[in-house]
């Protein structure tokens, strides 16, 4: 075997035997695991209530995540600290790093925006005619531009905060692509689809 092979197998077998030993010694930081945990768990059903909620509540969120997020830091912090000699020392410190890393709000805000769908509601609203509540929400592409405007009717009026179940899907519903051509046309009655033409 020529000695420059031999000479590179030698490396590669010393580095495999490092990451070996480090994992053997590594210990799993235990506190900062579980806080990560539940953080994570929070910050989840956070995001699961805000799918539910009209879109005018929801906004409270933009209150409610910064400071989440700000005290959950500041406790960590404290933690970290308090406990510096044992979380960073040599055989904790490797969990210890990956354990803080998921208490920031990066691998949540990484995993909301691949998660995220590609269009969603940017607004809506309520409007009273001839006795019955006409809603209308208009979806919008996250890259920008109408994707569509979408229409129910409840068979009441002033009906603004009543449940979904009240509303039937009404009137012509256009969806369009990103470059703004028609891709599909949906006409509704009654709640039910009376016409579909895709483009």
């Amino acid at each position: 075997m020529p000695l420059v092979n031999l000479h590179q197998e030698i490396i590669n077998t010393s580095k495999v035997n490092s990451l070996n030993n480090l994992i053997t010694k590594m210990k799993l930081n235990i506190t900062a695991t579980l806080f990560a945990i539940v953080y994570n768990v929070i910050n989840f059903l956070f995001w699961q209530h805000i799918s539910i909620m009209p879109n005018a509540t929801s906004m409270v969120y933009i209150f409610i995540y910064p400071c989440f997020w700000i005290i959950t830091l500041i406790i960590v912090a404290i933690l970290g600290f308090r406990n510096k000699a044992i979380w960073f020392s040599k055989a904790f410190r490797v969990s210890t790093i990956i354990a803080l890393f998921f208490c920031t709000p990066v691998p949540f805000l990484l995993t909301k925006a691949i998660a995220a769908p590609s269009t969603y509601c940017a607004s809506s609203g309520f409007s009273t005619k001839d006795g019955h509540t006409l809603k209308y929400e208009t979806w919008v592409y996250r890259t920008g531009g109408v994707n569509v405007i979408k229409y129910w009717t409840a068979n009441e009026p002033d009906c603004n905060d009543c449940d979904s179940t009240h509303f039937k899907r009404d009137s012509v519903w256009v969806y369009l692509d990103k470059k703004k051509d028609t891709t599909r046309i949906e006409t509704y009655k009654n709640g039910k689809l009376t016409n579909e033409i895709k483009k």
